[in-house]
């Protein structure tokens, strides 16, 4: 009988000493900088042409790669900055709305705070390096000398540049309703905010392709004008910030890319320049990061609580242990 209150006792103040389950709280809190990045688009996002770049695109001082360690520092009380870069050499707005279609990117949209889009470039430019390149023979290794030599049969340059010119508005027109899905898409799949940015000029001040600059300056202001107009909806809405990397990069296109070796993509300096342009976009909103802090007032009641319990079952335990053993005492005397 003895062992069986024991055990039974014993039990009770076991069951009592159990710490309860303590409630926590969800604090939110206000940044000037997103927590969690996701860069989508082609080789200008992804650093092609950087010294370090490689296909992992975290290597190398892309503006991407920038904004990361500069917001890095800024949310290291928030757990840091979270970068995903999934921009693709050498697509073109319709691959990339492809690519958000298929659902590649549904998890990384779905947890993101800024979506950064930089797109158009290869729809259109693309069009002026295969000319260069299968039209005029132009490669890496030709020298500003060539492109003066190959463009001097005025004639014939500029019946393919109408063709060229051509198929550029083609491009366009094209760029204007599949912008506009790609926002759809994203805005589908993303509570983020979105910032898509412009397309620098990379001929503005490159002497040697005189005759391109103006056709150049003509297709890029026209995509632009695009991305502004449709960065709000009927109704004057915003869809998404436009960071007018053009405006930073006018009149510097020479000095801030690799034109110089016929390659249109962005140097470290003008990488440093569309990172600077891209955060005083994102800038301009706020973000929140969720921090989980335990009710300790609720927890010091509930363990006073588990004490109290603790000690009343202790203390009726021993009574009771103590009166059966005088009790089996009684009985034997």
């Amino acid at each position: 009988m003895l062992k069986k209150l024991t055990a039974f006792f014993t039990a009770t103040v076991m069951a009592c000493a159990t710490p309860l389950a303590c409630n926590a709280e969800v604090i939110k809190h206000e940044v000037n900088v997103p927590p969690n990045i996701l860069v989508l688009g082609d080789s200008i996002a992804a650093g092609y042409g950087l010294e370090g770049y490689s296909e992992n695109r975290y290597s190398c001082a892309s503006y991407a790669n920038l904004l990361h360690d500069q917001y890095d520092a800024e949310l290291k009380d928030a757990g840091g900055c979270k970068l995903v870069n999934s921009a693709v050499v050498g697509d073109t707005s319709q691959q990339l709305l492809d690519r958000i279609n298929s659902g590649e990117f549904d998890a990384d949209l779905a947890d993101s705070d800024a979506v950064i889009i930089s797109i158009g470039g290869n729809d259109i430019l693309g069009l002026f390096i295969d000319f260069l390149m299968n039209d005029l023979g132009i490669t890496s290794k030709s020298t500003l000398s060539d492109l003066m030599d190959k463009t001097k049969d005025i004639i014939g340059i500029a019946m393919d540049m109408k063709d060229m010119s051509d198929d550029m508005d083609k491009a366009l027109k094209n760029f204007t309703s599949t912008l506009d899905d790609i926002i759809n898409a994203v805005e589908a799949k993303s509570k983020g905010e979105i910032i898509v940015q412009t397309l620098y000029d990379p001929l503005d001040n490159f002497t040697a392709a005189v005759v391109f600059q103006s056709m150049s300056k003509d297709k890029i202001s026209k995509l632009n004008d695009i991305i502004k107009e449709h960065s709000t909806d009927e109704n004057e809405n915003e869809r998404y910030i436009v960071a007018d990397v053009f405006s930073e990069f006018s009149g510097h296109g020479k000095e801030l890319t690799n034109i110089n070796d016929f390659d249109i993509h962005p140097n470290k300096k003008g990488h440093a320049l569309i990172a600077s342009c891209i955060d005083k976009a994102l800038r301009t909103k706020t973000y929140t990061y969720e921090e989980v802090v335990p009710d300790s007032s609720e927890n010091d009641e509930k363990g006073k609580n588990v004490i109290l319990m603790t000690t009343t079952a202790t203390g009726g335990l021993i009574v009771i242990i103590a009166a059966t053993i005088l009790i089996r005492h009684k009985k034997k005397g």
